[in-house]
């Protein structure tokens, strides 16, 4: 009568009778379930359509091959069929249950662990192979995905959804053009020139990964499955000691031999695989205990780091034990003792706050002000002097005229010039008005009525009229000094290319 949900039941986590306990993998047409017999402790694992795929025929037959494939195969590292069922709810094949990681995970997760196990590798997978081969099949699918191994490097290759029967002399002159299947990164050339498979495809796939187990990468890749299928037919593999130097020259011929273009450039059969393996060394050191060594490298670099922070206590306790012993050297270190207290204990000068610090001086010390890497900036030319004009209530004769500056006739003498000069080289006088013309305490300003008329004033012997040119022997000018009036003040020197420098605005904040 209640509308809540009801917990699943064992019902509803059953496929006919078996018990489903869990996922071992999911592909794009099918699931690998981990399974328990009804009323029994057997388990197994459990291949089934999934729904959506059980409408395709194709897919319904691919499923029935593999079981047919492995009904027919025996031997411990091939994985064992148990049954295949085709009902109207359910397609599935049960099959023995191995619980270990594909090949493929071993590699990417402990590829030393899968180097060191690779004796047993090999011959597992070339026993399984070799027996699939003398049954009249060839697996064309072989690849890390599709091999088991424990950490106890137990082995079993399983699918057998691409395998094919080995055609004969008759079979391959009437057999037709097929269609391209398996893995595209193991695929051999003769599988993509749709020709007759062979034990030598194996081979093939098997090279590649063997050359995987060897490097952690595979020996072709291309940008496009078009480019990879080309590399496939017409590339050379680089030896797998150029990506892994502790591999020997005699499995570099080995696994190059298996990836041979031609079928009949490689090993003849699964057996001579074994045979040559057997008689080669794979590495030139073993892998686990290499790894050992650049462990422990690793770590002796980490603790060289904190062995560093120990030295200077360890000296002390050095330096300590030979003053037990030697009363002179005892002594030193007494006294090398005291004075690096005396200067510990000395008192500093009293840093002053800025806000009370009083400005001595407008440029610090260079070495205490980083100096900005930017082009100076022109020097500024000042206007000239403005003659001084003494206020109306100022009485006569309360105004000193600057050095420099004066009227008529008035020796004026600048400290270190020749006597009579009176002002700077270069420099030109600023008429004065005579004290007797200064305006008296009332008497109104120049130019406004009932003033005085003005005196035309007079240029200072031994200097140039106003409208005369200078000399051309004068010195030049220093910049920011007076000019003559009228003439335009020349920019100081400047450096070449001075057009590549920024202006002032463009410059970028350092500051």
């Amino acid at each position: 009568m209640t509308d809540e949900k009801k917990t699943p039941t064992a019902e509803d986590n059953k496929i006919d009778h078996y018990v489903r306990l869990g996922t071992i993998a999911m592909g794009k047409h099918a699931q690998v379930l981990e399974v328990q017999e009804e009323n029994t402790t057997n388990r197994f694992a459990m291949k089934v359509l999934l729904s959506e795929t059980m409408k395709d025929p194709e897919q319904i037959a691919t499923l029935k091959h593999e079981g047919k494939v492995a009904q027919s195969l025996d031997h411990p590292n091939l994985i064992k069929w148990v049954a295949t069922v085709h009902r109207k709810t359910n397609i599935y094949l049960i099959l023995e249950l191995f619980k270990a990681p594909n090949l493929k995970s071993n590699i990417l997760l402990d590829i030393v662990g899968v180097q060191s196990r690779l004796r047993r590798l090999v011959e597992c997978t070339c026993q399984a192979l070799h027996h699939m081969h003398e049954r009249g099949w060839v697996h064309l699918d072989v690849k890390p995905d599709n091999i088991l191994m424990s950490r106890a490097s137990e082995v079993r290759v399983i699918d057998f959804s691409l395998s094919e029967k080995i055609k004969g002399a008759l079979g391959k002159m009437f057999s037709g053009k097929k269609e391209i299947g398996g893995t595209l990164t193991y695929i051999a050339p003769e599988t993509i020139r749709k020709e007759p498979s062979t034990p030598a495809t194996d081979i093939y796939s098997l090279g590649i990964t063997l050359y995987e187990c060897l490097t952690g990468t595979m020996p072709f890749k291309g940008s496009t499955p078009k480019d990879l299928l080309m590399k496939h037919l017409t590339t050379i593999p680089a030896p797998p000691s150029d990506l892994n130097k502790n591999v020997t020259p005699e499995m570099d011929r080995m696994v190059l031999r298996m990836l041979a273009k031609k079928p009949k450039d490689r090993q003849k059969n699964m057996q001579e695989v074994m045979s040559e393996f057997r008689n080669i060394q794979p590495f030139k050191e073993d892998p686990e205990k290499l790894r050992d060594q650049r462990l422990a490298e690793e770590k002796a670099a980490e603790g060289q780091q904190s062995l560093g922070k120990r030295l200077d206590s360890r000296t002390d306790h050095t330096r300590s034990e030979k003053a037990k012993v030697d009363p002179e050297f005892a002594k030193q270190v007494a006294a090398a003792a005291a004075a690096a207290a005396k200067l510990s204990t000395q008192p500093k000068a009293d840093k002053p706050e800025p806000s009370k610090t009083k400005q001595t001086s407008s440029v610090p010390p260079a070495a205490t002000i980083p100096q900005p890497t930017m082009p100076m900036p022109m020097a500024p030319v000042f206007a000239p002097q403005m003659p001084f004009i003494p206020m109306p209530q100022m009485m006569p004769g309360q105004f000193v005229p600057m050095p420099g500056y004066g009227y008529p006739g008035m020796p004026q003498q600048m400290p270190g010039y020749p006597p009579g000069t009176g002002m700077m080289p270069g420099m030109m006088p600023v008429p004065m008005q005579p004290a007797a013309m200064m305006p008296q305490q009332g008497m109104p300003m120049p130019g406004m009525p009932g003033a005085p008329p003005q005196v035309p004033q007079i240029a200072p012997p031994n200097q140039p009229q106003p409208d005369s040119e200078p000399p051309t022997t004068a010195a030049r000018p220093i910049p920011g000094s007076p000019r003559n009036p009228g003439q335009r003040p020349e920019p100081p020197p400047s450096a070449k290319n001075v057009e590549d420098l920024p202006m002032m605005e463009e410059l970028p904040d350092v500051l």
